[in-house]
């Protein structure tokens, strides 16, 4: 180490991961979980560092020539001793560069905005499943047309019909005759109708307490038929390893998000990435989940943010030297010991709540009192507004039949006087 005097470190300016700030002496002011890293390992050694940044911004990919770009690219040229950046470790990276202790073994997942609990129009057609509503469509008909071959003609299948529907709705039977010639049928019937009704009732009101979640993503299949329907789409770090892994699963569904990923170029920048990259519900980030875990772990954020059910595989994450580095070893133990001491889980932790301080700021200064608007109660005023239009056509419907029959009644009434 002797031989040194100053090692040129690569990185990405990135928020809480690697924050690089102008100081007063000069010197850079580093900060966030991978820049605390350094600056201990650097105070160890005792050496001085230069931080430098590709310009391209990349991590590193390898390019058709066989050279690559970003951080790889730099350490492979000689233009920096060391990079870091969340780099994970790959068997082709392997070939030209070299690797640290990992000091993050995660795996990749998505996120995705919840979708909002606010009641749907017709959101109560929600409280029982498909299956629940053709088995009560199934036994209204049965039970009506048992009720109406029984009558022997006495009444209107549509009465019938009619009568047995608003039952469940809590309205008096109106078959009287019925009623007292087959007790049981109607017994079983009434047992059936309250059930129903009741049932709807209990669950529609804790349906009214807490909306249900609607979230129709919820793991990578999910989000490949959504893709697929074109509702959704799918954004992933630009120049990661992260569409290459998708396009060589065997799964179809992951080799196709992974397609439409790199189709449409739906990628985003490392430093959209840590900071808060979720925009609107039909996006979905795919990334590294302790990413996530920090930027939206808290309990406040998951109310709002849906984490993947899945993990897609597991990877290690070190910092990358150059093949003839002289202290790649010193480092490796170095690192080794930090992760054991439990000092970067205590960074982590630390970034972790900074970031939570600083949302609880931002939620705090925009909690303002609010006027009830129409959005609100626009499935209400809908009803209403349905159900007046149709008690209007009914009346103007009767006062047409009025008086349809009254010239009807006079043309007949003209008719037998001519006779």
């Amino acid at each position: 180490m002797e031989k040194f005097s100053k090692w040129t470190i690569a990185t990405l300016n990135r928020t809480k991961i690697f924050e690089i700030n102008p100081s007063m002496d000069g010197k850079p002011n580093i900060s966030g979980i991978e820049g605390e890293m350094i600056k201990i390992l650097m105070e160890k050694v005792d050496i001085d560092y230069e931080i430098v940044i590709p310009k391209d911004t990349e991590f590193g990919r390898k390019l058709p020539s066989g050279n690559w770009t970003g951080l790889i690219g730099m350490v492979h040229r000689g233009e920096a001793d060391m990079a870091i950046g969340t780099l994970g470790i790959y068997e082709d990276r392997y070939e030209v560069i070299d690797f640290g202790y990992p000091y993050i073994t995660d795996g990749v997942t998505f996120v995705i905005l919840k979708a909002n609990k606010q009641l749907q129009l017709f959101g109560f057609l929600h409280v029982f499943g498909f299956q629940v509503w053709l088995l009560i469509l199934f036994t209204l008909f049965l039970v009506t047309s048992i009720t109406y071959a029984s009558s022997k003609g006495n009444e209107t299948f549509f009465k019938i019909l009619f009568n047995l529907s608003t039952n469940i709705l809590r309205q008096p039977l109106n078959l009287k005759e019925y009623m007292s010639k087959h007790r049981i049928t109607t017994f079983t019937w009434l047992v059936f109708a309250l059930m129903i009704s009741y049932f709807h009732s209990a669950i529609l009101l804790s349906f009214l307490a807490i909306p249900t979640d609607f979230q129709k993503v919820r793991n990578f299949r999910q989000l490949s038929a959504a893709i697929e329907d074109g509702t959704h789409r799918a954004y992933t770090l630009k120049s990661s390893n992260y569409v290459n892994y998708l396009l060589n699963c065997h799964e179809d569904y992951l080799k196709f998000i992974g397609e439409k990923i790199e189709e449409n170029h739906w990628d985003i920048t490392a430093e959209e990435m840590t900071k808060n990259p979720l925009k609107n519900k039909s996006s979905a980030i795919l990334g590294p989940s302790f990413i996530f875990r920090l930027l939206y772990g808290s309990s406040e954020m998951q109310s709002k943010v849906l984490f993947s059910e899945d993990l897609l595989g597991f990877g290690n994450i070190a910092i990358a030297f150059r093949k003839d580095f002289c202290c790649t070893s010193k480092l490796y133990e170095m690192v080794s010991r930090l992760l054991s001491s439990g000092i970067l889980n205590r960074i982590m932790n630390r970034e972790s709540f900074k970031h939570l301080l600083s949302i609880s700021k931002k939620e705090t200064a925009n909690l303002e009192a609010q006027a009830i608007t129409i959005k609100e109660f626009y499935g209400a005023f809908l009803f209403l507004l349905m159900g007046l239009s149709i008690s209007l056509l009914v009346f103007l419907g009767e006062i047409f039949w009025y008086y349809f029959k009254i010239r009807i009644f006079k043309a007949e009434w003209t008719i037998s006087i001519c006779w």
